[in-house]
């Protein structure tokens, strides 16, 4: 039984029918490349803090240098200080969840699948403009829980709050994952900020989406 926070009512979920694999190794190992390849030249070029010198070519992706100037460019981490739950809840959510779900699975970041959420309608990142589906969101989750052990601890219709074991530190791994949470949700710039806010949050241990 996999347990998480919700402010949605069990009884008010609907249960998806998923059949087959719901692990997909193609997609799963393409999907977050993808949507980097999709989003991150066009959000590196519109931030006033990445664009190369006037009459400069813009520079391939280097992520030693965008992490570079992605700390120079980040405000004081003040947040990188560890925060209770009850901190992050307040900080994310005017009342706290209501609900704790058990749910029967061994793929808890397949949860997405089951429970058809989060719902991302206006995020439609790729060239045909078709939204990311459940499966790519679960698919997402899975990547990040191997490589840093995120686990879902809040799931709602438009949020995701994930605990992560071993967040990265180095610098350069840092500013990777920070464009990942950016083209994943391009709507953090609503609650968290640009990339150079994004980037507080990825060494820590939990962290948020949200989609409008």
């Amino acid at each position: 039984m996999w347990p998480f926070i919700t402010h949605t009512s069990p009884t008010e979920w609907e249960w998806a029918d998923v059949p087959g694999d719901s692990h997909d190794e193609k997609r799963r190992q393409s999907i977050i490349d993808r949507l980097m390849e999709l989003q991150a030249n066009e959000l590196l070029t519109e931030a006033e803090w990445f664009k190369p010198p006037q009459g400069h070519p813009s520079p391939a992706l280097d992520l030693e240098d965008l992490a570079r100037r992605l700390t120079d460019a980040s405000p004081e981490a003040e947040t990188r200080a560890p925060r209770s739950a009850e901190s992050l809840l307040s900080t994310f959510f005017a009342e706290p969840p209501e609900w704790i779900c058990l749910v029967t699975t061994e793929d808890p970041p397949g949860l997405p699948e089951l429970l058809d959420a989060p719902d991302t309608p206006n995020h439609t990142p790729f060239p045909g403009r078709e939204a990311l589906s459940y499966r790519d969101h679960a698919n997402v989750l899975r990547e990040w829980h191997d490589r840093y052990g995120a686990e879902i601890c809040y799931l709602d219709t438009h949020e995701v709050l994930l605990s992560v074991e071993h967040p990265p530190s180095a610098p350069s791994e840092t500013a990777r994952v920070a464009i990942e949470h950016y083209a994943y949700c391009p709507d953090l710039d609503q609650v968290i900020g640009g990339l150079p806010e994004v980037v507080l949050q990825v060494p820590t241990r939990t962290w948020f989406f949200w989609w409008d």
